[in-house]
């Protein structure tokens, strides 16, 4: 029971302590009839919460979901607000914020920041693009912001995971290269 409901229900019962009291009115036996009007005065506070409207579904619906998550996706390179995203989905900021929450588990914003984390990674193992260039192309405002994100997040910078990269890819066999498998078998089906 909340508060209010509370509240109302000792409003109730100080009303009736009032009336009777002006009236001298109690009755035969005055602390059973208290008990009684306590008893209605809870059940009818319970009453009115139980005839409220029953609460939507509180979670984004599969579509407003994919809706949502493309629309980021899409618009991944420019400042993203909650309330540009609530938009495309058609539900207000807030509405649209505590449903994305409870449905993936994360906020809005941190979704947003894993997706340009993500596509920054992709772009920094292709070595294409200056780290500026990749910044803003994330959505970042600078290399600075890219990097502070990486360093929070990965633990490194974007230079570093980029020379990480640059040594996988040198480090990976070339397609053609002879495969020599010393042991199980089984490891040379799961491999090839």
């Amino acid at each position: 029971m909340t508060l209010s409901r509370v509240e109302r229900a000792l409003g109730m019962m100080r009303i009736y302590l009032v009336e009777r009291a002006t009236r001298n009115d109690w009755g035969e036996a005055p602390d059973e009839e208290l008990a009684r009007t306590i008893a209605a005065c809870i059940r009818h506070a319970t009453d009115e919460a139980s005839q409220k409207a029953p609460q939507s579904n509180p979670k984004l619906t599969r579509d407003a979901l994919r809706s949502a998550v493309r629309f980021v996706n899409d618009n991944l390179d420019s400042k993203l607000k909650w309330d540009d995203i609530a938009t495309a989905v058609g539900l207000d900021q807030f509405t649209f914020g505590r449903s994305f929450r409870l449905t993936t588990g994360i906020t809005p914003h941190q979704y947003i920041i894993r997706c340009r984390l993500r596509r920054a990674m992709r772009l920094l193992a292709r070595d294409e693009l200056t780290l500026a260039d990749i910044a803003l192309e994330v959505g970042c405002s600078c290399q600075s912001h890219l990097t502070t994100l990486f360093r929070k997040h990965l633990g490194t910078t974007p230079g570093a995971f980029r020379d990480a990269a640059r040594e996988r890819e040198q480090r990976k066999p070339r397609f053609g290269a002879p495969r020599v498998f010393r042991g199980d078998p089984r490891e040379m089906m799961q491999a090839g």
